[in-house]
């Protein structure tokens, strides 16, 4: 009878430890999917729960569309466990260390009726540039359902090597038309002084002509 009991309490607690919602794409995840074992607990000391932040190079990332982004939340769960109703916030170093409130301008529900999914857009903190990672251009973010689940997501901006990149193609490119155009005018000289030196000679010559 004890050892019922027993198995009884610890399959409640292993519920309540499970992940009942999530945020895809997760860090430390490939792909646009979020399974229940990638749902973390995040707070204060751990706003990604016990995800690696050193994978924030390997993620899938969102990219930003202007400064708002767009991810998808899946609950698996009913009730308030379940919510899919989730708070924001962004860390633009990557590091993990200061995060920021964000502006969800799309959210889920705060207690579902049964499991799904619900898409979740977040308006990104005011001037806020993602300087994070090996390309310097991602950001963490970290979500927090009502029901107190939720994860990290890698947010990309821009190309971050590749717009540095662009620019210096540019500029090289600048500098080729100007090279070129130098080539043209020093030839547009030449044809000029030739022309003079020509009429020169035969201003010499008429009288002996």
């Amino acid at each position: 009878m004890f050892f019922s009991k027993t198995l009884l309490v610890l399959a409640a607690l292993s519920t309540s430890v499970l992940g009942h919602a999530g945020v895809a794409p997760a860090l430390g995840v490939k792909g646009t999917t979020i399974a229940r074992n990638n749902v973390q607990r995040p707070s204060t000391n751990k706003p990604c729960g016990n995800s690696a932040l050193s994978a924030i190079d390997t993620s899938t990332a969102v990219p930003l569309n202007g400064n708002s982004f767009t991810v998808t939340a899946t609950n698996f769960n009913g009730g308030r466990d379940g919510s899919t109703q989730f708070t924001a916030q962004v860390d633009s170093t990557g590091k993990g260390t200061g995060f920021k409130a964000a502006t969800v301008t799309k959210n889920g529900q705060l207690a579902p009726s049964g499991t799904g999914s619900a898409q979740i857009t977040v308006q990104m903190p005011a001037g806020m540039t993602c300087t994070g990672g090996a390309s310097g251009n991602r950001c963490l973010v970290s979500f927090k359902s009502a029901g107190g689940f939720g994860n990290c997501v890698v947010v990309s901006s821009g190309g971050g090597g590749n717009a540095a990149a662009g620019t210096k193609a540019a500029t090289k490119g600048t500098k080729n038309t100007r090279s070129r155009q130098h080539a043209r005018d020093f030839l547009s000289t030449l044809e000029d002084k030739s022309e003079q030196i020509k009429r020169a000679i035969a201003w010499m010559t008429r009288d002996t002509a």
